[in-house]
């Protein structure tokens, strides 16, 4: 091996390195993130305070981070995708912070495990993309896991029955979300994208503030710990994930990083059991193991008809 090739060969494999530990990192932000928010929802602040505590403590983060980074001019015809993609945002950070007032954290977990399913689906209503017979048979194995978290495995909850379908909205809207910014984080940098889609989205929110009660425990109680919980959610799976994910993709690409959040739902339920914050249901494996399934399949056939 020449020292180009073995120059080449370490950079591919730093690189390699580099990209499984952010994609790691991110699943167990992600994977923390559930229990973080049921154990502050609605017992200590409302779904409300914590998707603002999320908008604004991420925009303020993401606009002190953009003074480092070289500025980039926003083409004109791409801020109404930035104005969609915020409006997507925000229902997304709204309505799955809403889920936690009755939903359990696994059951949240494991319907978002669904979202990149949605994605093929928003992406041929909308794109027109060819979908295969293998696909649509993937999309209905994942769909049926999904259904089966939603109905409880027959232990009919109507409470939460309402928080796993906010979940199910939540993953709908950041599918639709991702299908947007698609075509703009292709030009910009995250920095420069994520600064005006956090400052759209908190623009977005501000009626949110009369909705939030004055007299929340955070507010009245004095205890550490939930602002602790708060300010992880807003520095870790909010800024952090949201920074780290596109240059993941880049290093080890997206089908890897999609591999990592198959541990999302994995490492929310061993935390959620240890902290006696949910407890297990025979449904819940079932579940993910048939959406994994159905969105491997999908995933299978798409690049089996990519090669054609």
């Amino acid at each position: 091996m020449t020292g180009t090739q073995s120059s080449a060969h370490k950079s591919r494999l730093s690189s390699m390195i580099w990209g499984n530990i952010l994609a790691l990192s991110a699943a167990i932000c992600w994977g923390l993130n559930e229990p973080a928010n049921k154990a502050i929802i609605p017992d200590w602040i409302s779904a409300s305070g914590v998707a603002l505590g999320r908008i604004f403590g991420a925009t303020l983060i993401i606009w002190i981070l953009s003074l480092f980074f070289k500025k980039e001019k926003i083409q004109h015809g791409d801020w109404k995708l930035l104005w969609a993609s915020a409006l997507m945002m925000l229902g997304f950070v709204y309505v799955f912070s809403l889920a936690f007032n009755t939903a359990s954290p696994i059951d949240i977990a494991i319907i978002l495990t669904f979202q990149p399913i949605l994605v093929v689906v928003i992406n041929a209503i909308f794109k027109h993309e060819h979908v295969s017979m293998l696909e649509i048979a993937g999309m209905i194995i994942a769909l049926c896991g999904a259904l089966i978290v939603i109905l409880g495995g027959g232990n009919f909850d109507s409470g939460r029955l309402v928080g796993d379908l906010f979940a199910v909205v939540c993953a709908i809207t950041y599918a639709i979300y991702l299908v947007i910014i698609e075509g703009p984080s292709q030009k910009y940098g995250t920095v420069s994208l994520m600064k005006w889609i956090f400052l759209f989205t908190a623009i977005l929110a501000l009626p949110l503030i009369f909705t939030i009660p004055t007299d929340m425990p955070i507010l009245t109680h004095g205890k550490a710990l939930p602002w602790l919980l708060l300010g992880f959610i807003i520095l870790f799976p909010t800024v952090y994930c949201y920074m780290i994910t596109p240059p993941a993709i880049r290093l080890v690409g997206s089908e890897v990083l999609a591999f990592y959040q198959y541990l999302v739902p994995v490492i929310t339920t061993v935390v959620a059991i240890a902290a006696k914050m949910d407890s297990f249901h025979w449904y819940q494996p079932v579940s993910f193991v048939i959406i994994v399934g159905g969105v491997i399949l999908v995933n299978y056939a798409k690049a089996r008809s990519d090669r054609k």
